[in-house]
């Protein structure tokens, strides 16, 4: 016996199953990855797909990249290759894979060159690595090729240590899923070597490549990066065979890491190095944002959500925090989800008060933080908003902010002779007060400085001078400057933090009311139809539904609810959204020129169809719409699933009184025909007696008696079995005489077959219920007689092999047809292209009786023809009885 602690992970063993279940088996992937070009990737890849070529494996060179090399092209000679698929773009003809054509002829392996490859306009998906998710997920084996400067964990070291912006990115997750990851590797100076020979580059392109990113240096730390890559690889799947391999794992850790994002250009710099940090620990990460009370501009929205699209495609969970305090949000939920490690961004300069590194570092507590020094993003470089840029609504703002200011003024100078300047400055401080609850943050500070100066201008003695004279006055001056600015600002925060509240209030009042008008309406169709009304007045689009039939297949047009049809080029995004369960459409990287965004409702069991949003051509889909969208999309399915499984319950209840109907009258017709068919046996053998053999008709009435006497007894038989009243006698019997027994109980059906018997010589006493297992056999024995021509043989063989009783029964027919191995168990089943009579019961009746006594029945066709059927029945010789 295993000690505990080495015996298989049940919860482990069932989960990798689960997930294989829910995947279909998707095809595996090999990765040849390298520090750079030029080390020999795609030449291992052909040499690996001509091996398994060999081995009878149907190969297809999807798109090879051999730039010239001819000791790579002369690899090419003996595999299929794939044509390339010409696309016309603004008047050049471009050539890519074609996916297409390749999900057409399903090879068994697919050679797909250059995985960060970014595909020609026009094409399925943007980056050809999605072309190999989805050969993948269709089942196809694919060998491809990257370089670790592609990897986008990798990205900001790379781009640090060659100086190069690196524009082709494939996601860690993809790399995640692939089977095999093999190292190319080749030292710094080999590979200058092959440069110098002509074997990487040609002509100019080899010159600019030796003096920008094949330097000596260069190419030391991009191995070493490979190395390392591939070494944390490794240790992630020793730790994976041993989870599954124990119970309890003296290496799993506990490690989980947060880093906190904003609109900021080194966002993107922060979320890889968690990637990092998280792979090396192996634990899950979290990128959390704090959504301010402040409006983020536009350009602002586009940085944040390409941050956090950068941190789903690597795997993270996205939450969305509230608060004005960053510092403040981000420990709070690091506390709540049991965080170990916070990643902040080292500040770029110290400021007056504490940094955000400085506050998480100092209310921490037990929790350690992380402060690494990002790297700027490309766009943070290019995408800066100067304050000169200034909104029509900004404008509107300060026009009305003076406006009013103007008119306090003059109400406060008509009034000061009776009121004094003090008067003034009460009403002056009121109007900032009331802007703040109107206007945003510059123009209510603005008419706080405004109000100030015309306070001190016109009413403060000496009026109409900025000179104070009375110290008071003075400090009363200070002290109103103050008050309107604090008084302004607080104003605002809270009139900002009440419109992100009541924004956020719709959202959640429309999530619910979607979820009410869909799951609480009689009629499924008006409570879907309220629901896209909700949807499309919530996201001011349109929306459009099309749902799964009952044949789990997509219906081929919208639901009635929706507002919108999709047209001819939309279809295909549907498709491809509700078979791969992923997003596609307008703002993903699947299909992206399509006028709708499309989000398939899926849940944890199901796809129960797909929903389309189709927003106008100026508004932008950002990520806490995409989130919103989502929740809508998963209520709806949830619901879709509920009713699906409502109507299932309601036709497998009447299928349920059904067989219980059926089953009784089976029941009880058979046992009605008992006693004429005993009559009609009696009387027969009378007639016999008095007509004598010559009778011609008494021939006729036996066969006709003894096959419906065989139907009788197989109602009657399987009325036992699916009832449960059949209790199997199991003793130690000789298998001889039970084959004996079966061939005298298959009666008359034998008489035009010859009987081949081979029984192992020493074949022990084997323990079963020999009248069960007869009648199996001859049930057997008659479906191979009754679908082979006469003459035929039929072999019988007998035997002990792995610890089991192995009988099998095989004819010399035509075999089984098609896929009917398959179903020959099921009730009442009778195989295409049959011969007329029989009930369909035999075989069925003959695995009820096997299965009673534990054994095991399958069926298919002989490799050297004919059909065969095989029980087999454990066998213990420890238990054999003592002679």
């Amino acid at each position: 016996m295993k000690p505990e602690d080495e015996r298989p992970n049940p919860d482990a063993l069932l989960a990798q199953m689960q997930r294989q279940q829910s995947q279909g088996q998707p095809g595996r992937l090999h990765i040849f990855l390298g520090m750079c070009p030029g080390v020999g990737k795609t030449y291992a890849m052909l040499q690996a797909g001509r091996q398994r070529a060999k081995e009878g494996v149907n190969v297809l060179a999807g798109v090879v990249e051999t730039h010239g090399r001819h000791e790579t092209a002369a690899l090419l000679e003996d595999l299929p290759v794939l044509p390339r698929k010409r696309l016309d773009h603004r008047g050049f003809s471009l050539e890519e894979f074609d996916l297409d054509e390749v999900l057409r002829r399903r090879p068994q392996l697919v050679l797909v060159d250059e995985l960060a490859h970014t595909n020609a306009p026009g094409s399925r998906h943007a980056k050809r690595y999605q072309d190999v998710l989805e050969l993948m997920d269709a089942g196809l084996d694919v060998y491809t090729t990257l370089n670790v400067q592609h990897i986008e964990s990798q990205v900001d070291i790379v781009q640090q240590i060659s100086g190069v912006t690196i524009q082709e990115k494939v996601p860690d997750s993809l790399l995640d899923r692939a089977h095999e990851i093999q190292l190319i590797d080749l030292s710094a100076e080999k590979l200058l070597q092959r440069m110098a020979e002509g074997k990487v580059y040609l002509g100019e392109r080899a010159e600019h490549a030796v003096s920008n990113f094949f330097k000596e240096g260069t190419l030391t730390a991009l191995r070493e990066l490979a190395l390392r890559f591939t070494a944390e690889r490794v240790d992630r799947d020793l730790d994976d065979i041993r989870r599954v391999r124990r119970v309890t794992s003296a290496w799993k850790t506990n490690a989980r890491l947060l880093v906190g994002v904003g609109p900021s250009p080194y966002a993107e710099s922060l979320i890889r190095w968690t990637r990092r940090a998280a792979a090396r620990l192996d634990g899950p990460w979290i990128v959390a944002w704090v959504e301010k009370s402040a409006a983020l501009t536009a350009a602002e929205q586009e940085v944040l959500t390409r941050a956090l699209g950068l941190a789903r495609r690597l795997g993270a969970e996205v939450v969305s925090l509230t608060g004005d305090d960053v510092a403040e949000a981000l420990l709070q939920l690091a506390r709540e989800r049991n965080v170990s490690q916070i990643v902040v961004g080292k500040p770029d300069r110290r400021g007056w008060g504490s940094s955000l590194a400085d506050r998480i570092i100092a209310e921490s507590g037990d929790i350690d933080v992380c402060v690494v020094r990002p790297v700027m993003g490309r766009e943070g470089k290019i995408r800066v908003v100067t304050p000169a840029a200034v909104s029509a609504s900004q404008v509107e703002g300060y026009s009305w902010a003076l406006a009013l200011t103007f008119i306090l003024t003059s109400l406060c100078w008509a009034l000061l002779p009776v009121t004094g300047y003090t008067f003034a400055a009460l009403v002056l401080l009121l109007g900032v007060m009331g802007a703040g609850m109107r206007f945003s943050r510059g123009p209510v500070l603005a008419m706080a400085t405004v109000s100030a100066l015309v306070w001190n201008y016109f009413f403060i003695p000496p009026q109409f001078t900025l000179h104070i004279d009375e110290p008071e006055d003075m400090l009363m001056f200070g002290m109103f400057f103050l008050v309107a600015f604090s008084m302004g600002h607080l104003t605002t925060r809270l009139r900002q933090r009440e419109e992100a509240e009541r924004r956020r209030q719709r959202q959640t009042a429309a999530l619910l009311s979607v979820t009410q008008s869909a799951a609480l309406t009689a009629e499924s169709g008006k409570g879907l139809q309220e629901a896209v009304r909700i949807i499309t007045d919530l996201l001011q689009a349109g929306v459009s539904l099309v749902l799964r039939q009952g044949d789990h297949t997509l219906s081929t047009g919208a639901h009635e609810a929706s507002n919108f049809q999709p047209n001819k080029k939309e279809w295909g995004v549907v498709g491809w959204s509700f078979d791969h369960k992923q997003a596609a459409g307008r703002f993903t990287d699947t299909l992206p020129e399509s006028d709708a965004t499309w989000f398939p409702l899926q849940t944890a069991t199901s796809t129960m169809g797909v929903m389309g949003i189709r927003l106008g051509r100026e508004v932008k889909m950002d990520f806490t719409m995409r989130q919103t969208v989502e929740a809508f999309a998963l209520q709806l399915a949830l619901v879709l699933e509920k009713e699906h499984f409502i109507q299932a319950a309601s036709r497998a209840e009447v299928l349920e009184q059904s067989e219980k109907l059926r089953q009784t009258l089976l029941d009880s017709v058979s046992h009605e025909l008992k006693t004429p068919l005993a009559v009609i046996q009696a009387s027969l053998e009378g007639l016999r007696e008095e007509a004598g053999a010559s009778s011609p008709y008494a021939g006729e009435i036996a066969t006709a008696t003894e096959r419906l006497q065989r139907v009788v007894d197989h109602l009657l038989q399987m009325t036992r079995i699916e009832s449960a009243v059949m209790q199997p006698s199991l003793d130690w019997c000789d298998i001889r005489d039970v084959i004996q027994s079966a061939r005298a109980a298959a009666g008359p059906a034998l008489n035009g077959h010859p009987l081949r018997l081979r029984v192992q010589d020493d074949m022990p006493p084997v323990k079963m219920d020999a009248a069960l297992m007869a009648q199996a056999l001859a049930n057997i024995l008659h479906n191979a007689a009754a679908y082979t021509p006469e003459g035929t043989a039929i072999e019988i063989r007998a035997g002990i092999e792995q610890g089991c009783l192995r009988l099998a029964v095989r004819d010399h027919g035509t075999g089984f047809p098609g896929e009917s191995a398959l179903r020959v168990f099921e009730k009442f089943y009778r195989a295409p292209g049959t011969p007329a009579g029989g009930t369909g019961l035999g075989l069925a009746i003959a695995r009820g009786f096997v299965q009673a006594q534990g054994g095991r029945i399958n069926a298919h066709n002989h490799p050297e023809g004919g059909a065969e059927v095989v029980i087999e029945v454990d066998h213990s010789p420890h238990d054999l009885p003592d002679h």
